[in-house]
Formats: C-alpha cells, structure tokens, sequence
C-alpha cells in the first residue's frame, strides 16, 4: 500500500526550467575553497577535488595498495581542517595503527635507517637484549606517535562485524559532527542478513543506501571494494571485476582501479568509471619510500593515446 503523504514529501515533478535553476544556483554557491582537495597534483586536476554526494569506489588485487592509498587520501584531506572518518571493516584497529606508526617512523629516512616491518611488529627494536635493539627507537617512536596523534580522523573501535543499518547510523550521526569525507575499507566485510537468498542484491542494498545517504548529507565516501577471484591478466582492469559488480558500477560517480608492475616497480591507477566530462585516464605512480606516499604523473601511454588523438 503506498503512503500518499511519504510520497509527495519525497518525490515531485519539477519542470526543466528548475531542474537547471537548482543547478545555477548550486554552481554559484560553491565554495572553491571548501571543494576537499590534496589527492594532489594530478588527481585533483582530473577529479576536480573530493565532492560531496560522490561516491568513490576504489579496487585492486589483493597487496597491491588500495588500503595504502586510501589512508593517504583520509590522511591528506583531514591535514585541510576536514572531519574525517574512517571505517577499516575487516582489520583490528590496532594492526592498522601499527602499520601507520611504520611507514610514519620511516619517513624521510635514508635505506640504511629504515625499521624492517617484521621486526617492528615483533618489538625487537624496542627490547633491551634483542638483538636489533635500536636506542633511538624509543625517541623515534614517541615522535610518530605524536605526529600521527594531530590527524583529523576518526576511527571505529567495534567488537563484532557491523551491517550496514548500522553503519548508516553511525554515520548519519557523524554529519551532524561536520564530518565531510568517510572511507570505508571495505564493502564485501558488512555483516549480511541471512534471509537474503542472492548476496549480489545485498551488495545493491548496501550501494544505494551509501549513496541515498551521500546525497542526503552531501558527503563524500570512498569505498574499498574487492574483486572475484577470477579476474583476467593481461588486460586493462574494467569494473566487471568487482565481486557482484553491477550495483557497484551503477552507483558508483567514480572507480578507481589499480594495477601494479612490479617489473618497473609502478603502479597504474584506471579512472575507469566518471560521470563528469572528463576522459577516461590512467595516472601513473610510484611510491616513494623516502616519503611513504604516491607520485603520481600522467602515464606515458595516455600521453600516447592523447598525442595521436591530436594528430587526427
């Protein structure tokens, strides 16, 4: 039975005339200063900064640096004022930290200088005896500590698997705190309903209620999603080779895949899916170890595919 009242309040006809007078208005009315930027260089460029109502989607093999690189982009934003709220689904709270402290510990250091992660995990650095023990490493430590203490990020401490009324609530509970930007790592961990036949139509469910909430608080929400187990080699990544990958394509603004070459140590981001005017674009990187952060340029074969585009 449809409820008349709800209905009206949620859905009506406009004419086209307003359609583009909201639009006008919404243009004038933004805030260049207020667009969440520092993807940096190249990737503000070509995504013209992190829009509220977006949802970014970003997909990778596993180990190839999709969680590194969306704590790059958490980190990056919230260093502009912005709230920030991070949702790590799958790992503990306290290994994520642990990585964060190790790639903050090593920054700027010259090769001789950097701490191996397996013996930074296991304490030997730190244990008078052990034969790695570093007396600087105490000092060393207290200044990440510090440093990584003054990011503008919230986290979520949980003790079971969440479901995504849940996390819609959590969320929508951020917003009124200003929160701007929320990353979820990842889709594929939510807690799912077991009177639910088809896992693909609980995946849709999860897209469109982030994306119902995106566009309600005009927030923006980046999305690690995972691929099926039989992705194809040797081919440009497309968005098919997400696990239940429909709905994630449908809803998504924007999808961001990830390829690594470890023969010429580079990484190659697709912006497989825009819903702006802008062509689709492989930017090239590597990681900095000096830095622990992406470098990222215009990949040579783009600037190819450009050039004879020019050509013609």
């Amino acid at each position: 039975m449809i409820n008349e009242t709800q209905l009206n309040e949620h859905f009506q006809h406009i004419s086209y005339e307003k359609k583009i007078s909201r639009s006008v208005n919404e243009l004038v009315s933004t805030d260049p200063n207020l667009v969440m930027k520092r993807w940096r260089d190249e990737r503000d460029n070509l995504l013209w900064g992190i829009y509220g109502w977006k949802v970014y989607v970003i997909g990778a093999e596993s180990w190839i640096g999709k969680t590194t690189f969306v704590n790059q982009v958490a980190r990056n934003v919230a260093r502009t004022w912005t709230r920030v709220v991070k949702y790590s689904l799958e790992d503990r709270m306290e290994d994520i930290g642990k990585e964060e402290l190790y790639y903050e510990i090593n920054r700027w250091r010259f090769p001789e200088e950097r701490y191996d992660w397996v013996k930074f995990v296991n304490n030997e650095y730190w244990t008078i005896g052990s034969k790695y023990y570093d007396e600087w490493f105490d000092k060393r430590l207290q200044e990440a500590q510090d440093k990584l203490s003054k990011e503008n990020i919230i986290e979520l401490d949980k003790i079971k698997q969440i479901n995504i009324e849940e996390l819609v609530y959590l969320m929508s509970e951020e917003c009124y705190k200003w929160t701007k930007l929320f990353v979820i790592d990842h889709l594929h961990y939510f807690e799912f309903d077991g009177k639910w036949d088809r896992l693909d139509l609980q995946i849709q469910n999860v897209m469109q209620q982030i994306n119902e909430l995106a566009r309600k608080r005009n927030i923006a929400v980046i999305l690690v999603a995972h691929y099926r187990n039989n992705t194809p080699e040797d081919k440009d990544p497309d968005p098919s080779w997400f696990k239940d990958w429909a709905s994630i394509k449908q809803v998504a603004n924007i999808i961001i895949q990830i390829v690594r070459d470890d023969n010429e140590w580079k990484s190659y981001f697709h912006l497989s899916k825009l819903r702006w005017p802008i062509k689709k674009t492989v930017l090239e990187t590597t990681f900095n170890l000096s830095t622990f952060e992406y470098s990222f340029t215009k990949s040579q074969k783009q600037i190819s595919k450009e050039q004879e585009f020019m050509k013609k």
